[in-house]
C-alpha cells in the first residue's frame, strides 16, 4: 500500500488567485482548518485557517498573503504510516502528496482517511480481546509472546508496543481474535510474564483480573 492510493477525491485546493475570505468559506463548509495552495500542478503552501483568520487583508488574492512559507509534504510512494507521523508531529489534518520525479501535487491525505485504514488494516476492527503485558525492553521477544499465544489457541492480530520517556518498561498490547482469554493469561503467569490489563468479557475479565491479583498479592507477601 502507498500513500497515493489513500490520497481523497473530497479534498479540494486553493489557487493563487482565490481570496482569504473564500479560503475561509471552504474551511467552514468542509470542518478542515488546513487546505493546499496550488498553482497548476505546482504546489505553494498549506494555507491553513488560523493564518487566513489573522490576516489583515483577507479580501485580497491568496498569492499575496504573508504567510506562504509552510509546506509540508509526502511522497507518493511512501507507506500511509508515514503519512499518519507527519500529520500527528505536526498537527495537521490534511497533508499534499507530491510526486517525487517531478516534485508535483497529485492530491492530499486526510487524518481521517488514514485512521480509517489504519484501523481497517490493523485487525482491531475484528471482535476479539485485548491484553496487556508490561516489560523490560530487553525481555520484549515477539516470537515467545507468539509461541505463548499459539500455545493456548489464540491468534494475535495485532500488537503495538508502547515506550514512555520517564519509565523503563513498556507496555506490549495484544489484540487477539477470541474474548476467551482466560487459558492466555493462565500461560503468561507461568512464563512469568506481568500482566497490567486484560479486555475480555467483563464476568470472564473480572475473574482472570481477581485470580491474578490474589496470586501476585500471594507470591508478595
Amino acid at each position: 500500500m502507498f500513500i497515493q492510493q489513500l490520497i481523497s477525491p473530497d479534498i479540494p485546493v486553493l489557487k493563487p488567485e482565490d481570496s482569504g475570505e473564500n479560503a475561509l468559506h471552504l474551511f467552514q463548509e468542509l470542518s478542515l482548518t488546513h487546505l493546499p495552495l496550488v498553482d497548476n500542478k505546482d504546489y505553494k503552501a498549506l494555507i491553513s485557517e488560523a493564518d487566513v483568520l489573522d490576516w489583515e487583508h483577507p479580501e485580497q488574492a491568496l498569492g499575496r498573503a504573508p504567510f506562504l512559507h509552510y509546506s509540508p509534504i509526502v511522497h507518493a510512494h511512501l507507506h500511509p504510516y508515514e503519512a499518519a507521523r507527519l500529520l500527528v508531529q505536526q498537527d495537521l489534518d490534511v497533508l499534499p502528496v507530491i510526486e517525487e520525479s517531478n516534485s508535483q501535487y497529485i492530491g492530499a491525505v486526510s487524518r481521517a482517511g488514514l485512521l480509517e485504514y489504519m484501523v481497517s488494516h490493523s485487525g482491531v476492527d475484528k471482535p476479539g480481546g485485548i491484553v496487556v503485558l508490561e516489560m523490560k525492553p530487553v525481555d520484549y521477544s515477539l516470537s515467545e509472546i507468539t509461541r505463548i499465544c499459539e500455545s493456548s489457541d489464540v491468534t494475535v492480530t495485532n500488537v503495538q508496543v508502547f515506550s514512555y520517556p520517564d519509565q523503563e518498561k513498556i507496555e506490549v498490547v495484544l489484540k487477539t481474535n477470541t474474548l476467551e482469554l482466560q487459558s492466555l493469561v493462565a500461560s503468561f503467569d507461568r512464563y512469568e510474564y506481568q500482566i497490567k490489563e486484560v479486555f475480555a468479557e467483563l464476568k470472564s475479565q473480572e475473574g482472570m483480573l481477581e485470580r491474578y491479583q490474589s496470586l501476585m498479592h500471594y507470591i508478595n507477601m
